[in-house]
């Protein structure tokens, strides 16, 4: 067998030697972010590692409308620049105290489903990629850690809001938030920052997670948000590729095509650590001689995008992967993905489906001027 195709979740130090079944997510026993599952060993079989995430738990969220205006932009925090523009004749999509409501209730809840690993509860307070990553990290670790004992409440705290003005009665309503996660367990520390976008689909609906990307350690220095003058983040068109390279809804297909390598170059640099493609990479050397493995992106989902001071844009959105792997001549493949694959099943083929998160600036200037990935998070969804 030589380890082919199967893998064991472990500690993400040595993401070399195995799939890492996502980014580190900060998503407490679910998407590979905060938790970390236990190294086990199997006889004849490679020794990976992985890690997984964990939710954060609501604690001290810092209710800020805006980052200090007269300081410089940090190589992770894109910030708010108020005063920018004119105010608008819109409502915001909800007021800075019900955001703050809406996130500290998140990391409540979370929380106790991480613990429960209870997939109806996480539905309550997320949707979309979110929602599918999270609660394919609760399937694989129901394998792997069936008592769940490595679960770890985390928090998330200096929340800074960017919340856009709607035309009143449009859905979805979103807004999003630059946080800094911190571990509940002693002893407590900050393990990071990110973003995370709720929107609301309707009146009265949940506001729900619906995309979470960890900010990039190279990720390069994110710009400022633009505000109008009553502190509220100002939209970017969509359609419009004025003073940019590409159009915000441009960028995902954009992306997709560079992932793909559709494109003669690539418009967006690869991150290196998406999951779909480390994985890719993992089987590649592990199959029969003559396997296929393919990695195709496709689209999904909304496109949401800020102006940034300067004339630039800050794009968040998803995509959907497909891993497909293939056995010449109908040879058994032994794949072990806990959750989703045995190595026990006489297999010739197998997909394996995953989500792609995405922050991206477009910075303002010609054409040349490329997209930068400064955000992502990734991770197993289900099989194909």
């Amino acid at each position: 067998m030589s380890g082919q195709g199967v893998f064991v979740p472990g500690h993400d130090g040595t993401w070399g030697t195995a799939p890492p079944f996502g980014t580190p997510r900060h998503k407490s026993a679910r998407r590979i972010r905060h938790r970390q599952l236990a190294l086990a060993a199997l006889a004849l079989i490679s020794v990976c590692a992985i890690a997984v995430i964990t939710l954060p738990h609501a604690r001290a969220t810092r209710l800020t409308p805006a980052d200090a205006p007269g300081t410089t932009a940090s190589q992770h925090a894109p910030s708010v620049q108020p005063g920018r523009s004119s105010p608008t004749a819109e409502p915001p999509a909800i007021t800075r105290t019900g955001a703050e409501r809406v996130l500290a209730s998140y990391w409540r809840v979370s929380n106790a489903a991480n613990q429960s690993r209870s997939d109806a509860l996480l539905a309550t307070i997320e949707a979309g990629s979110s929602y599918t990553m999270d609660a394919g990290t609760y399937q694989m670790s129901r394998v792997t850690d069936p008592s769940n004992n490595q679960y770890a409440p985390f928090t998330a705290e200096n929340a800074v809001y960017y919340i856009p003005s709607q035309p009143a009665g449009v859905y979805p309503r979103w807004f999003a938030a630059r946080i800094t996660y911190a571990t509940l367990a002693s002893p407590q520390h900050a393990t990071g920052a990110g973003y995370v976008l709720f929107t609301q689909s309707s009146t009265d609906a949940a506001w729900k997670n619906v995309l979470e990307p960890y900010l990039l350690p190279a990720g390069g220095p994110a710009p400022f948000v633009e505000t109008d003058t009553q502190g509220y983040a100002v939209q970017s068109s969509l359609t419009s590729a004025a003073g940019l390279s590409a159009a915000p809804a441009q960028i995902p297909e954009l992306t997709a095509g560079s992932l793909d390598g559709a494109t003669a170059s690539a418009t967006l640099r690869n991150p290196g650590n998406l999951a779909d493609l480390r994985d890719q990479v993992y089987f590649q050397s592990r199959l029969p001689a003559g396997s296929s493995d393919t990695d195709r992106h496709d689209t999904a989902g909304s496109v949401f995008a800020l102006k940034t001071v300067g004339g630039g844009a800050l794009v968040f959105y998803h995509l959907t992967a497909r891993l497909s792997l293939a056995s010449p001549q109908g040879e058994p493949l032994k794949l072990g993905i806990p959750g989703y694959y045995s190595s026990s099943q006489a297999l010739t083929s197998a997909t394996v489906d995953y989500a792609d998160q995405f922050a991206v600036y477009i910075p303002a200037g010609p054409a040349s001027a490329s997209p930068i990935v400064i955000a992502d998070a990734s991770g197993i969804t289900g099989r194909g």
